[in-house]
């Protein structure tokens, strides 16, 4: 549904699930290489369905070499999702799109969800791109997520939208947006908060250390140096862990460095997955 000439090629819709859920999806571009994109915490304030044109515009340039594919966890969503739950969800909805085995693109909280794909069925995983995401929670990861998902269950959408931009970019120029804090009075909150709730808490637990030396296709971790929820230290960490790993992290960038920096993030990308053609 191209719109106005601007956006690429894009459908959405959603798949119903044998036991009565849905499972959102939107797909982009028609490029030669199937890559599979699952959101982090944002999938908790809107769906990927529901954000379609966003996610058009966003990766417009990409859609002109590659085929996209961002599929939403499921609505409703139980408290306590485990990783293998998520993962059967994915792996349903992938095959019935029929778009595997794909590359799967794993962004903030969706990592774990794809570390776990890439372990246990790795003839179905081509490739893992791991964005801005950790394998565990460490005391800093987990005070985060436990101040977010508090803020969410008391209805505090002005305080957590400022604590997500706050870690979401390095402090710097994090600061330069206060003269703006009063104005996220006017924050709603999302659709289904709950949702919101269940993604945060369920990073609070999260140790995928045993299954990462299992993780057998070419992988790249890329995020910030200066990353306030999953530190340098954990991405470290998890790039060691996994045997054939490649990492990038980027002075002075923060959390979402690949927002901010899009043509560098995106011309990574692009080398990888040339690599994964050849």
């Amino acid at each position: 549904m191209p719109i106005m000439g601007f956006l690429p090629p894009y459908r959405k819709g959603a798949l119903a699930t044998p036991d009565g859920a849905e499972i959102p999806f939107v797909a982009i571009g028609n490029g030669p290489l199937p890559i599979v994109l699952l959101p982090g915490g944002s999938d908790g304030v809107a769906t990927v369905a529901d954000s379609a044109r966003s996610l058009a515009w966003l990766y417009r340039r990409r859609a002109r070499t590659q085929r996209l594919l961002a599929i939403s966890r499921r609505h409703p969503l139980p408290a306590g999702y485990s990783l293998e739950q998520y993962a059967a969800d994915f792996f349903w909805a992938i095959e019935r799109l029929g778009w595997g085995p794909a590359v799967l693109e794993c962004n903030s909280a969706g990592g774990p969800i794809g570390q776990y794909m890439a372990a246990e069925q790795p003839e179905r995983v081509s490739g893992l791109i791991l964005l801005n995401t950790a394998h565990r929670a460490d005391d800093q990861m987990r005070a985060v997520f436990q101040r977010w998902a508090e803020l969410a269950r008391q209805g505090q959408w002005a305080e957590l939208a400022w604590s997500a931009l706050e870690h979401f970019i390095h402090p710097q120029p994090a600061a330069g947006y206060r003269p703006l804090r009063p104005l996220l009075r006017l924050t709603k909150g999302p659709r289904y908060p709950g949702r919101l709730v269940h993604i945060f808490e369920g990073m609070l637990m999260v140790d995928n250390r045993p299954l990462l030396p299992r993780i057998a296709c070419p992988t790249l971790i890329a995020g910030g140096e200066e990353d306030r929820i999953f530190s340098a230290r954990l991405q470290r960490e998890m790039a060691a862990l996994i045997p054939n790993s490649r990492l990038v992290l980027y002075p002075g960038c923060g959390h979402n460095y690949n927002l901010l920096h899009a043509d560098r993030y995106n011309a990574q990308v692009a080398d990888f997955v040339h690599g994964l053609l050849i």
